[in-house]
């Protein structure tokens, strides 16, 4: 059967595929079994994961980070909550500015006809001013804080990562190669699974 490999041909240790699926690297310093891992396999697996290093012996992979369009956040099917949410504070801002700069706007106006005649309301027409405009600008640094929050952790999570290899100036497929380079690390510092 073509699906099995046999126990002495290398495999990759995230697919379990051999090296007819594509090349099998050894970027970290696990070895035995463990050792060889396709590099799309690896990439796919640091970028699900958010993580920089082997799960296994800890060695800090040399990665390039790529962050991923803002047109992938807005169709993202995981982000239809915080979507839902911006729309609604964009609809509400656009709303809410017209009103407040209106209200304000007929507040101070008010005083100012009443400054004379009648002091108390005026003072209470600038005090309810001042309210209306603290309140207005509270709510819009919150928006514009939780929505930058929400874009700036979905950025640094959620990014492509490509792995630094050098990539050797021919490659050799044959199996003989890929024995060579899977058994000649220490194994003493194998990991059995």
């Amino acid at each position: 059967p073509t699906g099995i490999l046999s126990s002495e041909e290398p495999f990759c240790r995230i697919c379990h595929e051999g090296g007819g699926v594509g090349e099998l690297l050894s970027p970290c310093e696990c070895a035995g079994t463990l050792a060889m891992v396709h590099r799309g396999c690896l990439e796919h697996w640091l970028t699900a994961s958010n993580s920089s290093r082997c799960e296994l012996c800890h060695h800090q992979y040399s990665l390039e980070r790529l962050p991923k369009p803002l047109t992938e956040w807005l169709g993202s099917p995981a982000m239809q909550h915080q979507r839902r949410t911006l729309c609604g504070d964009v609809i509400c801002f656009l709303f809410i500015t017209p009103l407040a700069s209106l209200s304000g706007w007929l507040c101070v106006q008010g005083a100012m006809d009443l400054y004379y005649s009648n002091s108390m309301e005026a003072v209470g027409l600038m005090v309810l001013t001042l309210a209306l405009f603290t309140i207005y600008c509270f709510w819009t640094v919150v928006s514009l804080r939780y929505h930058s929050h929400l874009f700036r952790t979905w950025k640094q999570t959620d990014q492509r990562v490509r792995l630094q290899i050098p990539l050797p100036a021919r490659t050799m497929h044959t199996h003989h190669t890929l024995n060579l380079s899977f058994l000649s690390k220490d194994t003493r510092k194998e990991t059995v699974v």
